[in-house]
C-alpha cells in the first residue's frame, strides 16, 4: 500500500523549500511512499500525512490558520518542521485538531528524525488497517475441524477428511501458491511420482471447487505447472480494496 505524504511550505518564497523537499524525498525514497507539494486545501483528502515546513516566527499565524481549517477534515498525521523553537505559539498546535495527531520536530534535529517518525506512524496505521481487514474477514468465514467444514457467512460446506486437509492448507496460505507437492504431502505424508501427485491433487481440487460453488466468497485458482491458491472472489477483492482506502483516512 502506497503512502502519500504532503509537504506544505508556509513561506512560498523561501530558498530552502526545494532543499527541504529534496531531503524529505530522499529520506522516504521507497516504493511505499510518495511525496506531493501542497498548495491548496482540496489536496488534503489525498494524504496519509502532512509535513508543514516553518522557518520564521512570522510564519506561525499562517500555519495556525491552516490547522484550524483542517481540523474538521480527514484525520491525518501532521508533522511540523519548526525552525524557531522558542515560540509560545507552538504550544497551541496540538490543541488545534480533534482528529489529527500533531507532532513538532525542531529543524535542528534534521530530516533524519522526521523520516523516523513518519515511517513509525505510517507503519502503525498500516498495521491497524491490516488488523481491521483481517478481523472483518474472519467474521465472515472460518474452518470447523470438528465438523470437517468450511463456514462462509451462513453456509456450511461439508468436506471429506482429505478435502478438509487441503482446504486447511490453502486457507493458511491465503493468496499464496501452494504446490502440488505440498498438497500431496498433506494428504499422503510422502512424495510420490510427479505425474501421480498432480493427478491425485487435481482430482481432489476438482471436487472441492464444485463444493465452493455454494458460496461466492472464495475461489481456488489454478497456477499452471506450480499448484493452486485460495483467494477472494473478484467481488470480495474489490470490496476489500475499496474498504481499506476508507479505514483510518
Amino acid at each position: 500500500m502506497e503512502n502519500t505524504i504532503g509537504i506544505l511550505h508556509i513561506r512560498d518564497d523561501s530558498e530552502q523549500n526545494d532543499n527541504i523537499g529534496l531531503l524529505i524525498k530522499k529520506a522516504l525514497n521507497e516504493q511505499s511512499y510518495s511525496l506531493i507539494e501542497i498548495t491548496e486545501k482540496k489536496q488534503i483528502g489525498l494524504l496519509d500525512g502532512l509535513v508543514i515546513n516553518l522557518e520564521k516566527s512570522s510564519d506561525y499565524v499562517k500555519a495556525l490558520q491552516w490547522l484550524i481549517d483542517l481540523q474538521e477534515d480527514h484525520p491525518l498525521f501532521i508533522w511540523i518542521l519548526n525552525g524557531e523553537n522558542d515560540s509560545e505559539l507552538t504550544k497551541l498546535y496540538p490543541h488545534l485538531s480533534k482528529n489529527s495527531v500533531i507532532e513538532i520536530i525542531p529543524s535542528d534535529q534534521g530530516v533524519e528524525m522526521l523520516e523516523i517518525v513518519i515511517k513509525n506512524a505510517l507503519n502503525y496505521k498500516n498495521q491497524l488497517l491490516n488488523k481491521a481487514r483481517t478481523k472483518k474477514a474472519s467474521d465472515k468465514h472460518s474452518l470447523d475441524a470438528s465438523k470437517l467444514s468450511l463456514v462462509v457467512h451462513d453456509k456450511i460446506i461439508a468436506l471429506t477428511r482429505k478435502e478438509f486437509k487441503i482446504i486447511e492448507l490453502l486457507y493458511e496460505n491465503l493468496d499464496n501458491v501452494v504446490t502440488y507437492k505440498e498438497i500431496n504431502e498433506v494428504i499422503y505424508g510422502a512424495a510420490t511420482g510427479k505425474s501421480l501427485e498432480k493427478y491425485r491433487v487435481a482430482n481432489f481440487i476438482f471436487h472441492i471447487r464444485n463444493k465452493l460453488k455454494e458460496q461466492s466468497y472464495f475461489e481456488i485458482e489454478i497456477i499452471r505447472t506450480k499448484g493452486y491458491l485460495l483467494t477472494y472472489s473478484k467481488n470480495e477483492r474489490f470490496f476489500f480494496e475499496n474498504t481499506s482506502e476508507k479505514v483510518l483516512q
